[in-house]
């Protein structure tokens, strides 16, 4: 025992001796001379993501390090341009139209913005890779590579025939013509009303990408459309038909940068950049990420994948915090949340309309901010959004599996019920409901929809039928939402900072500082987790979607909520 401690303090001096080295070393190159700034876009990236223990890299990148790098970079003298390496862009069309104007502004603000690619797609669909490239000065790729910029793709999965084979019957039940979760189960079709809402958002989403391409590459819209449907392309032929501006290999490009640049820059990773960047003194503002599946009490990451649960419990804690400080000038809540549990967007929901009548509340949305993500959004004071955000979906879903079948002519279980109260077996997964249950089910459900659809009318001070007009589980995109009042603006992260700090009217130009909750984990934290997940988050996520929801359900359906990224 005694040797286990003395291991675990000299693990814990290494790795505080190797990151106070590290933040002189970072410090040092920060106030050196002309830099280029590298990053690669080779992994997911989420609003938060979890970082190295003390040695290896990050599964994936986070938003809270990258913003505050693009938005130091635009001021810093010493960074001439920023080198983009695509080479698998895991993210929604929201989050990549984020990062896209983050590009836009580092060129406006006079730097040069490089993309290099082997490949637009490597054997793959490498559509939303091309698209985030077009926000680059000039895109260069492998001589050998193609350009899979195929269009937008998705795929319905349905359970119905597998559950029919294991003799499971599906009992759900739904307020919202369009609130589909439970059509996973119970369909092996999209419904028409399904099918009405899922068509809409590819459409709106294609418009916005061919769009965007189009006015990046100075091309028309149907010309662009015609490319799509054309391709995939080679090299050469990507440069004819001047998708790609050159054809080189990484050595060729990056000597393209050192001449850019001035030769013989710094180069510098975005991301250590970015914690490294000094933070302007002045008031605070907090930027509060709410991301991942809402569920009652704790949350966090799961320990056997890397999924993230929103838990109320923290999130209300985080909130109840930033009222009582009375430092922080003002609040952004950074919403990517697929919903979850009523009562837990019930919950956090109290909080931040506690929170805006202490100081000013904006909320911006990322992929997702649907169904519950929605709802939690309603007592914020103004709400951005990016034209590609999946919102809405104010509706409610619930039910169970009835296993009885499989348990006893499958299993061989047999089972003797014994009930004090006619409906203690409301619950189980051995009976249906009765016709008073069902009723009693459907009475509940329409209770938390009228209490959403209020919290929306109230927030968005809308006339409580315009609402239920726009409600009925119907997802829509972010433009759309705008149009239908249920969102106030679209745009980024900036537009809702600049938003905040104007309702708290700080001087225009005044020094903030920005802060981002929940903080990252300290060392200890590190040291009783376990880092590399046991199971990937696509086989959590495929074993989650073959369960029950729980009763007053606020939450997209898996193949809805994959709409963020239909590639």
């Amino acid at each position: 025992m005694r040797r286990l401690a003395v291991i675990f303090l000299l693990l814990v001096a290494v790795a505080l001796v190797a990151a106070f080295a590290g933040i002189l070393w970072s410090g040092r190159r920060r106030l050196a001379g002309p830099t280029v700034l590298v990053w690669r876009v080779d992994r997911p990236v989420l609003e938060q993501a979890p970082e190295p223990l003390l040695w290896g890299s990050a599964s994936a990148d986070s938003m809270t390090v990258l913003y505050p790098a693009f938005r130091a970079a635009r001021a810093d003298r010493n960074v001439k341009g920023i080198a983009v390496y695509i080479e698998s862009a895991e993210l929604g069309l929201a989050k990549a139209q984020e990062l896209r104007r983050q590009l836009a502004a580092l060129h406006q603000a006079g730097k040069f913005v490089e993309c290099y690619l082997d490949s637009v797609g490597e054997g793959t669909n490498g559509t939303l890779d091309y698209y985030l490239a077009t926000a680059c000065d000039h895109i260069q790729m492998s001589p050998t590579g193609d350009v899979n910029l195929i269009g937008l793709y998705a795929e319905g999965t349905f359970f119905k025939g597998s559950l029919e084979k294991l003799k499971v019957d599906p009992l759900y039940r739904h307020v919202g013509a369009f609130k589909s979760y439970g059509e996973t189960y119970t369909e092996s079709h999209w419904t028409p009303a399904a099918a009405e809402a899922i068509n809409a958002v590819l459409d709106r989403s294609y418009e916005q990408l061919v769009a965007a391409v189009a006015t990046s590459r100075r091309l028309a819209a149907g010309a662009v459309r015609e490319l799509i449907d054309g391709a995939p392309y080679t090299a050469t032929e990507a440069v004819e038909k001047r998708l790609i501006d050159r054809l080189g290999y990484p050595d060729e490009f990056r000597a393209r940068l050192t001449r850019l640049a001035g030769g013989r820059p710094r180069w510098r990773r975005l991301q250590d950049y970015g914690e490294a960047a000094a933070r302007p003194s002045g008031r605070r503002l907090a930027v509060i990420v709410a991301q991942g599946e809402i569920v009652h009490g704790r949350g966090g990451s799961t320990p056997w994948s890397d999924a993230v649960e929103l838990g109320s419990d923290e999130m209300a804690r985080r909130l109840r915090q930033a009222a009582r400080d009375e430092s922080l000038a003002a609040v952004v809540l950074r919403v990517d949340s697929p919903g979850g549990s009523a009562l837990a967007s019930d919950l956090i929901l109290r909080e931040v309309k506690l929170l805006a009548r202490r100081k000013p509340v904006v909320v911006s949305m990322s992929d997702l901010a649907a169904s519950g993500g929605y709802y939690i959004t309603a007592g914020a004071r103004k709400i951005v959004a990016e034209p590609a955000t999946l919102t809405g979906s104010i509706g409610v879903v619930g039910g169970k599996f009835i296993t009885r079948r499989l348990q006893e002519e499958v299993l061989g279980i047999t089972h003797e019920p014994l009930k004090r109260g006619r409906n203690a077996d409301l619950y189980s997964t051995l009976t249906s409901y009765t016709a008073e249950q069902d009723a009693r089910v459907q009475a509940r459900m329409r209770r938390v929809y009228d209490v959403f659809i209020g919290h929306v009318a109230e927030g968005r001070r809308l006339p409580r039928a315009a609402v239920e007009a726009v409600a009925g589980g119907r997802v829509w995109t972010g433009a759309d939402a705008q149009r239908l009042g249920l969102v106030d603006e679209i745009g980024g992260l900036d537009r809702a900072i600049e938003l905040a700090l104007e309702a708290a009217h700080l001087p225009k130009g005044e020094p903030v500082r920005l802060e981002f909750y929940p903080e990252s984990r300290s060392l200890f934290d590190f040291l009783h987790e376990r880092r590399e997940p046991l199971l990937p988050a696509s086989l959590v996520r495929l074993a989650r979607s073959l369960e029950p929801p729980r009763a007053e359900l606020l939450e997209l359906p898996p193949d809805l909520a994959r709409l963020a990224r239909p590639f």
